[in-house]
């Protein structure tokens, strides 16, 4: 009787436990929820409703706001400009993140590992050298190499000179390059980090076991390192391309978006149109275009996560 008893008290006490747990994960991630509410979708909500006034800091529209619909965006199918901004950024984050950021930081963590395992000293200047970059302030280094890049007296043409070579007027014919750079110096940092924390959670019996079967060192790269932080990679890229779509403060520092708009991207370009030429509007119509984009790259990024897990 009693042993029947306590198995007919085993669900009460799961729908129990259940009614615990959710209590526990609702004050949880409650905290977690309001922050995401205050900072990012009431931003966002604020940030769909202005780009659909014609809300300016100047003129008659500061001091009657009208509801517009979509005619911000309308323009902006118009605007050249606005379509140059568009294929300035793709190319620098393509450059300055994906290809520079991910894949340099990459490279560093696994010649960092390298040089631990063979017991080469020397690592830990490298990843010093490197963290101060990041740690440097985005405008500090803009101003920093705009003097390097200078054409008379930059440190890169004085190098070039020294080695017998002609210089190059980075600002003027080759600004994008000149940026993508500067991207790629503070911000591998970053990659090199998350890299290096995954591949330390490899296990080293792994490695061992391959080097036993004959595999060379790039193969066991190959087939064990890259295959078992193929989802931290994925997260790093997400991360790098939605934090390099809205950098425009070093851009700004170097060139400020020149020569004409050869370095202007769209986060540049929204700052430009909503407080250089107040129209609080339309920089809020472009700054929702770059949240969409950000969107579809993140959703991208993670559809091919769910694909290779």
């Amino acid at each position: 009787m009693g042993k029947r008893y306590r198995n007919a008290s085993y669900p009460h006490q799961n729908e129990c436990d259940i009614v615990r747990r959710s209590r526990y994960l609702f004050w949880g991630f409650l905290p977690a929820g309001i922050l995401i509410v205050l900072f990012f979708i009431t931003p966002a909500i604020w940030g769909v409703y202005s780009s659909m006034t014609n809300m300016a800091l100047v003129g008659k529209a500061a001091r009657h706001l009208q509801f517009i619909g979509f005619q911000n965006y309308l323009k902006l199918i118009t605007d050249s400009a606005f379509f140059t901004a568009i294929m300035n950024s793709v190319k620098y984050v393509v450059g300055g993140a994906i290809i520079g950021q991910f894949l340099l930081g990459l490279g560093l963590a696994l010649l960092l590992e390298y040089t631990e395992k063979k017991g080469i000293k020397g690592g830990n200047v490298v990843y010093g050298f490197v963290m101060l970059a990041w740690l440097t302030p985005a405008l500090v280094s803009g101003f920093e190499w705009g003097a390097m890049y200078d054409y008379y007296y930059g440190t890169l043409n004085n190098i070039l000179k020294l080695l017998g070579l002609s210089k190059i007027n980075w600002l003027g014919k080759t600004p994008m390059l000149a940026v993508i750079i500067a991207n790629i110096w503070q911000g591998t940092a970053f990659s090199m980090m998350v890299f290096d924390s995954a591949l330390k959670t490899i296990p080293v019996e792994l490695y061992e076991a391959a080097k036993m079967d004959g595999a060379s060192h790039w193969q066991s790269i190959r087939y064990i390192t890259l295959p078992l932080i193929k989802n931290i990679a994925i997260i790093d890229l997400i991360n790098i391309t939605m934090v390099t779509f809205g950098v425009f403060l070093m851009i700004m520092a170097i060139t400020n978006g020149g020569p004409g708009m050869k370095t202007t991207t769209l986060s540049l370009y929204a700052y430009r149109a909503a407080f250089e030429n107040y129209r609080i509007g339309y920089g809020c119509s472009i700054a929702m275009v770059l949240l969409a984009i950000n969107l579809i790259f993140g959703f991208t990024y993670l559809k091919v996560l769910k694909k290779i897990s």
